[in-house]
């Protein structure tokens, strides 16, 4: 899950000798923090449905997660609070999620990936997203709620040992509040990541499809700063949500130290660390109609970086603006369910501290992302997603310069992909297979095809590697217990 991202801190980029070195590492330790991001998966937790008594499907889209219905949104939203399952088993909140999985990609990388003896196929037990997660919640009689869940992922190349390291998590104080003829929920969260506590996964593992992503890259170099944070911030954040309508959201966030990262065994940030604060604000509209569903919303962080690896300074500074729209639908057709979801999100950066050191050829870059993914789930056990990402910025050839297989020859960050998976969930919409609650698998077929990888579509990196030969096909299953 973090198989790059774990091996690669801020000690190995200023190694690195000379400027080019330290550019090509910080490029690939940033497309690491970007398959971290995308492969958190909170999968449709054994534990909650356990807690609810109900399917993994009353809150997962298909039987499995991370994408969310409108009454696992309101789970979320409510502290991870609801009741109603009886028996032992609505006690036990733990659980482990893993997905052994076989990948093969289109062209041999130029040497292997740590681990493996192969250059293009490769086979892991763990797969991408292996985790134990310890989750629950209660309701204390209506006045106040307490839930959350915590993460703990795991790692293991072939041959190596297995490593643990703390993952995503968020913990929810809530506080419904009477208003004559309206309502008002209030919502107090930490959590380690930007956006955990979004209860329509925007940001954090749910939107970013694929939910679960090739465990071995290369994964295009650039990626919003509100993503590539990572584990490495925590923050503070209180929300609201009016008449089940209005939905806001506001709070600071922090980097951890380095002792705190070393204990959780997490890499810092090859950004940097936090100067100060970083404010966060979020605000969305939902509303459900018959049997449609329609969210409408909008995030703003402001990011000031300091203790950049390679300045001249510890604090000479970058500064990193997200800001960004999203919306989200969904219909069903009697048993079937249609979701799309679409995100855009623009990021402009002052970067102060890695022009002074010559690491970026700009003091000033854009970059612009933009995903949509559309879904059908036939009797939501049946899937079928096609999915576009795009992200494109302002050309950096010193940020993004030329290297073997993660590198940029044209020295820009534009990648464009189309994403095409079919999966089968079997016990998703089950509650009398003998394994309810305590099962549920996915197993999927994904196809990953990069219109434009890292600026170019033909010899992209400066060593003739294109971009249709970082193509990828993938099997998957996903197991939660």
């Amino acid at each position: 899950m973090r198989s790059l991202f774990w091996k690669m801190g801020a000690a190995g980029i200023t190694e690195a000798a000379g400027f080019a070195g330290r550019r090509v590492l910080l490029l690939g330790a940033l497309a690491a923090v970007i398959a971290c991001a995308w492969a958190r998966p909170a999968a449709a937790l054994p534990s909650f449905a356990a807690q609810t008594g109900a399917p993994c499907v009353a809150c997962h889209i298909g039987g499995f997660g991370p994408q969310l219905t409108p009454f696992g949104i309101s789970f979320r939203e409510n502290g991870y609070t609801f009741s109603g399952g009886t028996g032992p088993w609505a006690h036990i909140p733990v659980n482990l999620v893993v997905s052994p999985s076989y990948q093969t990609q289109a062209a041999a990388q130029p040497s292997p990936p740590a681990g493996y003896s192969t250059l293009n196929s490769y086979f892991n037990l763990l797969g991408s997203g292996t985790s134990v997660f310890i989750a629950g919640g209660h309701s204390f009689g209506g006045q106040f709620g307490f839930g959350g869940f915590e993460q703990i992922g795991f790692l293991q190349t072939p041959g190596g040992p297995l490593v643990a390291s703390e993952a995503t998590s968020d913990f929810a104080i809530t506080k419904p509040i009477s208003l004559k003829d309206h309502s008002l929920l209030l919502g107090l969260h930490f959590n380690n990541t930007p956006g955990a506590g979004d209860p329509f996964n925007t940001l954090y593992n749910g939107f970013a499809f694929p939910y679960i992503i090739p465990f071995i890259g290369p994964f295009p170099s650039a990626s919003p700063a509100i993503a590539a944070l990572g584990t490495t911030v925590y923050g503070l954040t209180l929300d609201a949500l009016y008449d089940n309508a209005w939905y806001a959201e506001g709070g600071i966030y922090q980097s951890w130290g380095q002792s705190t990262l070393n204990t959780m065994n997490i890499a810092a940030s090859s950004l940097g660390t936090i100067a100060g604060g970083a404010p966060y604000f979020r605000i969305a509209h939902q509303q459900s109609w018959g049997p449609n569903f329609l969210e409408v919303g909008g995030v703003y962080m402001s990011m000031p970086m300091q203790n950049v690896p390679g300045a001249n300074a510890t604090t000479d500074q970058n500064q990193y603006v997200d800001w960004g729209l999203d919306a989200t639908y969904q219909r069903r057709y009697g048993p079937n369910i249609l979701a799309v979801t679409s995100n855009l999100l623009f990021e402009n950066q002052t970067l102060t501290a890695s022009s002074l050191a010559g690491l970026s050829a700009n003091p000033t870059n854009t970059l612009t992302q933009f995903r949509i993914a559309a879904s059908y789930y036939w009797h939501n056990t049946y899937g079928l997603t096609l999915a576009f990402t795009s992200t494109s910025g302002s050309s950096d050839p010193t940020l993004f310069a030329p290297a073997a297989l993660t590198g940029s020859a044209s020295g820009s960050p534009n990648s464009q992909a189309i994403v095409a998976q079919i999966d089968w969930t079997p016990f998703g919409n089950d509650t009398t297979h003998p394994g309810y609650p305590w099962l549920n698998v996915r197993v999927g077929l994904q196809y990953t095809d990069y219109l434009m990888f890292n600026g170019g579509t033909t010899n992209y990196d400066g060593s003739a590697r294109n971009a249709s030969d970082n193509n990828t096909l993938m099997l998957f299953t996903w197991w939660a217990f």
